[in-house]
């Protein structure tokens, strides 16, 4: 509807509502006080839908109430020149209220816009600040990549390419903000953790094998998404990479599940299994890490290992 349409609707109709009410209270208090609830239909009036609306509902409930409640049947013994006397000053008081709430509410909105343009900015900043941290990372990633390739040394290439996978696992933290919440420093785990899973069925899975992810829709610090993504990089890998027999079809399947604040996250597959549990997660920096950052989430990593596959359980006691 237009802007004029709304202003004029409610203050047509929050004046009569006011006058109703007025009205039927005559029997009761006569002519007393008549324009008593005109100043509650101009603040309402002026509040719901601006001063324009308030000037309606001060012109229409003044006019009213002088003819129905003032000059109607049940007057008190008060001259005609006492109830104009009182006409002008209350509508002069209704004057100096209206504009005391359109001067605040201009107040405000210009409060609004300036908060709106500050926010604005700090968006632009933030917009920027993550478009260079991608391209840092992509630059780092680039060289350790490109050191891989140049490297003569198998175990050297494979170390590289170890970390360049790490360095992956921690970039797309940084491009799954939540970019509309109220903290900037939120992560969605959903997005962030499929798509890490995602980027490591491309990169790593042979054959018929596949990598399922079922994330629960919450969200976490930065910092937490970036310590549960760097245990399921490793965990993930180690599964894709020493979990099935070559050429054997197979299935890695992350899953988690919320109880209250406690946020337990799983990692499964049905490999042929793991001759010790604590070679399930890897050996030498790739168990440190998984240990390191369970640590650092105060959490309890829990292995199940046996041929028909292994099962690693993070339970988070309170997700931060």
């Amino acid at each position: 509807m237009p802007p004029a349409l709304v202003e004029l609707g409610v203050g047509v109709l929050v004046a009569l509502l006011f006058l109703g009410i007025r009205t039927a209270l005559i029997p009761l208090a006569g002519d007393r006080a008549p324009y008593a609830f005109v100043f509650l239909s101009i603040v309402i009036a002026s509040v719901a839908a601006g001063w324009r609306s308030g000037i309606v509902a001060l012109l229409l409930g003044q006019s009213l109430a002088w003819k129905l409640v003032a000059q109607g049947p049940f007057q008190i013994s008060t001259g005609s020149n006492d109830r104009l006397g009182a006409l002008v000053v209350a509508t002069m008081s209704q004057l100096v209220i209206l504009l005391v709430i359109t001067l605040y509410q201009r107040e405000v909105a210009k409060g609004v816009r300036e908060r709106e343009r500050r926010l604005e900015l700090l968006d632009q900043a933030r917009r920027e600040i993550d478009h260079r941290a991608r391209n840092n990372y992509q630059t780092v990633l680039s060289l350790v990549q490109l050191q891989a390739g140049r490297s003569r040394d198998p175990q050297v290439k494979q170390a590289l390419m170890q970390v360049a996978e790490r360095i992956t696992a921690i970039s797309i933290a940084t491009q799954h903000l939540a970019l509309r919440s109220e903290d900037l420093a939120s992560v969605s785990l959903r997005d962030h953790l499929c798509e890490l899973c995602s980027q490591l069925e491309r990169g790593l899975a042979r054959g018929e094998i596949r990598v399922e992810c079922d994330i629960s829709d919450v969200t976490t610090s930065a910092d937490t998404a970036i310590h549960l993504a760097i245990i399921v990089n490793e965990l993930v890998t180690n599964a894709l990479k020493h979990a099935f027999d070559e050429g054997r079809a197979g299935l890695v399947r992350i899953q988690s599940n919320m109880t209250g604040s406690a946020f337990e996250l799983k990692i499964s597959d049905n490999g042929g299994g793991m001759d010790r549990p604590s070679s399930a997660v890897g050996s030498g920096l790739g168990q440190k890490l998984v240990e390191t950052f369970t640590r650092h989430l105060e959490a309890r990593h829990e292995i199940e290992t046996s041929s028909e596959g292994t099962t690693h359980r993070i339970l988070v006691p309170a997700l931060a």
